[in-house]
């Protein structure tokens, strides 16, 4: 399908990094935003192709007429998935949330069913923390930075598929069963790591503009009773512990730092800098 701007496909989603428009049939066009580097989205069409390879509920992806499966538009870089329609979990809990158990059942089994799986091809989790870790240099003091990284070392590791970025969100409920979209961040690494994330989303996550006050308190009470069912769920699932998931907090607030969401960095200092007197003392 040759294809010259962007204004000639409809936008049906958008992310931090990338655009999803309407391809052909069954199929979306993944468009990484102007500026997304050759390497970063080669990285990521390559963890898309092993997750799917691994038969996690996931979309594929599709072979594009270049030699390097990429499609080029307008200076932009992007490939080829299946398309997946339906609600996300996030829009099903807000439009029924007495559905809140089953829902949060369902999160923790996919979760552990993503962590019942190795890999020997994607990243390694820990070496993509070291690497997050090294580039918080200008935020953080020398001495914090070290410990992180000791901190890291001292974790148990692992080579279990790991998404990076688990929640409700990126759960969609299509007609094929729950699918699990946007694994650009997955590595193989330690599954505690991974849910420990999802953790953190689920305490400190942001609230849409324009939230009202009371909308805001119901939506943290759901978040709460959410995140209490979803872990009481994988934890009989798993063999991974709550002290587990616990060890990797610190570490998890180090990669969210390196977000760089604004209105978070100054809490997220304060605890990592908490963290790094803690340490010297």
């Amino acid at each position: 399908m040759p294809l010259e701007s962007v204004s000639e496909l409809v936008r049906i989603g958008e992310g931090r990094s990338a655009e999803i428009l309407e391809w052909e049939a069954g199929r979306v066009l993944r468009l990484y935003h102007a500026g997304a580097s050759l390497g970063w989205v080669q990285r990521e069409l390559r963890v898309f192709r092993a997750v799917h390879e691994a038969d996690v509920p996931c979309p594929g992806v599709y072979p594009v007429d270049s030699e390097d499966g990429l499609l080029r538009v307008e200076d932009r870089l992007g490939f080829v998935m299946d398309r997946i329609d339906g609600p996300t979990m996030l829009e099903k809990l807000t439009e029924q949330p007495w559905k809140l158990w089953p829902l949060a059942r369902l999160l923790a089994k996919l979760h552990a069913d993503i962590h019942d799986q190795c890999s020997q091809t994607l990243p390694s989790q820990r070496e993509r923390f070291h690497r997050v870790i090294d580039h918080l240099a200008e935020q953080l003091e020398p001495d914090v930075i070290a410990r992180l990284h000791q901190t890291l070392d001292n974790l148990d590791d692992g080579n279990v598929i790991c998404h990076g970025d688990f929640h409700p969100d990126n759960i969609i409920l299509s007609d094929r069963g729950p699918m699990i979209i946007d694994w650009g961040p997955a590595t193989a690494g330690a599954p505690a790591a991974d849910v420990a994330w999802t953790v953190f989303l689920f305490k400190n996550g942001g609230y849409p503009p324009g939230m009202r006050w009371w909308q805001r308190i119901i939506m943290a009470v759901l978040r709460r009773l959410f995140l209490f069912a979803y872990l009481r769920s994988y934890f009989r699932l798993s063999a991974t512990s709550r002290g587990d998931v616990e060890d990797w907090e610190v570490v998890n607030a180090a990669i969210r730092l390196a977000d760089g969401f604004p209105e978070e960095r100054d809490g997220l200092l304060q605890v990592l800098r908490a963290f790094g007197e803690k340490a010297s003392s």
